[in-house]
């Protein structure tokens, strides 16, 4: 006779876990304290105050640094002041002496001349042709033209009149300034000779001439 052997009695996987225990939570975590060691209200405000203390560090450094550079600036230009002064000192006495030395210059040239005025003089009346009359004879240093030569140098200029006909007139003047050319005393006095400008005078009919004569530099040529 067939057997039936019954299964042991099993736990049903089907049958339900226990419920948990459930309770309603009523808690407001925003209005209960903090509980922790360190609060985090103390980390914050520790954050806030490193942060405070390092801007007013770089401040204080900054503000000093400024403080430094003010006072190097202060005596630096102090310094530029007084090398200033001094500077200014030294130009002024240097445009004093050079307005002297060119003075003393123009002195020297001046009276070493190979020709003085009150000779030029001489030699003019002595020498002058009855058909020529001067006017004028300017004799002055002017500053010279000639890099090479003296800063200044003397220069005569006579203006005058040349009396006659046209021809006459032109013919005297001409052999007139030939004569300042070749005469002795004027040719070792003068370096150059030249006819700047001759016209007729209509109311008058002459012929009117201005010539420079330029003293040889360093009196050369000049009579012992």
């Amino acid at each position: 006779m067939a057997s039936f052997n019954l299964p042991l009695t099993k736990k049903s996987k089907a049958q339900p876990a226990t419920a948990p225990v459930w309770h309603p939570n009523f808690r407001n975590f925003e209005r209960l304290p903090d509980t922790k060691v360190v609060r985090t209200a103390f980390f914050i405000s520790m954050g806030a105050i490193a942060v405070t203390a390092g801007l007013l560090l770089w401040a204080g450094t900054r503000e000093y640094h400024l403080h430094v550079l003010s006072q190097q600036i202060a005596e630096a230009q102090a310094r530029i002041d007084s090398k200033t002064k001094q500077n200014n000192e030294a130009l002024r006495l240097s445009k004093v002496f050079a307005d002297e030395e060119k003075k003393l210059s123009e002195a020297a040239n001046f009276t070493g001349t190979p020709i003085r005025l009150t000779e030029l003089l001489i030699q003019l009346g002595q020498t002058l042709p009855k058909e020529i009359s001067l006017e004028i004879a300017d004799y002055r240093l002017t500053p010279s033209a000639d890099s090479t030569k003296p800063s200044s140098e003397l220069m005569v200029t006579l203006r005058g009149s040349a009396r006659g006909t046209a021809d006459e007139a032109s013919g005297a003047a001409s052999s007139y300034i030939e004569l300042l050319r070749t005469h002795p005393s004027f040719a070792a006095a003068f370096d150059t000779v030249e006819l700047t400008n001759i016209n007729r005078d209509a109311r008058t009919g002459f012929l009117i001439f201005e010539v420079i004569l330029r003293v040889k530099p360093d009196g050369k040529g000049k009579n012992s």
